[in-house]
């Protein structure tokens, strides 16, 4: 199993991590904010950081920054319960400074454990399929499934590809010529009109699987934010409708079932 340092200002759950990490065989150090993690991990270094993100004397932003200056850095899993840094939300800026993987608190046993396992690249396939359904359980907008092309890539090499699902914060995206191996890209969606392209100025790969990737949009300007938002609202929309027609359906089968079988009403 692996070394993991746990760095949280909350004392009740850094005590909770511990436990969870250790009765799952891993070596577990903590410590209580940013700068007595450092101190403790240059001391005994880890395998992994799961660093929350706000605490006092040195935030787990400054802890991420300063794992890309060691020689072996770390696998680094940030968490937090929300917050603001700038422009940004924190899970886009954790990622952008070099965190390997997010979670959102509150978070159970399961996901902890499958994103420990993840980022040490101990899951099989069946296994990252289960994580990322977990991973989905964190997910604030539904995704839509799509069938769309897009052209991605990181300023020098660019795919196309197509979006096979899209919620308001990201995109799945099949690729035909294997997943690429960049982190960051820009992306151009375009949907079924072929007048209207989608532009992300910067987009995170989340996770790629086989010929599939995952993308969280990172930023896009105001006008392609509210492209994206009319698109989304019109599949909402769709999905409404469909849902009550199935309802509507459904209720129409369950009588006539009941017909059928006690015969119509007296």
């Amino acid at each position: 199993m692996s070394r993991i340092l746990v760095i949280d200002d909350e004392l009740l759950l850094l005590r909770v991590l511990r436990r969870i990490l250790e009765r799952a065989g891993h070596t577990v150090l903590d410590a209580p904010d940013g700068r007595k993690g450092m101190a403790l991990w240059h001391r005994e270094p880890t395998d992994v950081v799961v660093t929350d993100i706000f605490m006092p004397e040195k935030d787990g932003f400054a802890v991420i920054q300063e794992m890309k200056h060691v020689v072996a850095k770390p696998k680094i899993i940030a968490m937090s319960g929300g917050g603001q840094r700038g422009p940004l939300d924190w899970s886009s800026s954790a990622l952008a400074l070099g965190a390997d993987r997010v979670l959102v608190k509150p978070f159970d046993q399961r996901t902890l454990l499958l994103t420990v396992q993840e980022v040490l690249g101990d899951l099989s396939d069946t296994q990252d399929a289960v994580l990322l359904s977990s991973a989905a359980d964190q997910r604030k907008h539904l995704r839509f499934p799509v069938f769309l092309p897009v052209s991605f890539g990181d300023g020098v090499i660019a795919q196309t590809g197509m979006v096979v699902n899209i919620s308001r914060e990201g995109c799945q995206i099949r690729c035909p010529d294997a997943a690429p191996g960049a982190k960051y890209f820009w992306a151009e969606i375009r949907f079924d009109d072929p007048y209207e392209t989608l532009t992300v100025d910067l987009a995170v790969r989340r996770w790629s699987r086989n010929e599939e990737i995952g993308v969280e949009f990172i930023r896009m300007e105001p006008d392609q934010q509210r492209r994206l938002g009319s698109v989304i609202r019109n599949y909402e929309e769709a999905f409404s409708r469909q849902e009550r027609d199935g309802a509507v359906q459904r209720e129409l089968l369950a009588i006539n079932l009941r017909e059928q079988t006690e015969g119509p009403p007296s």
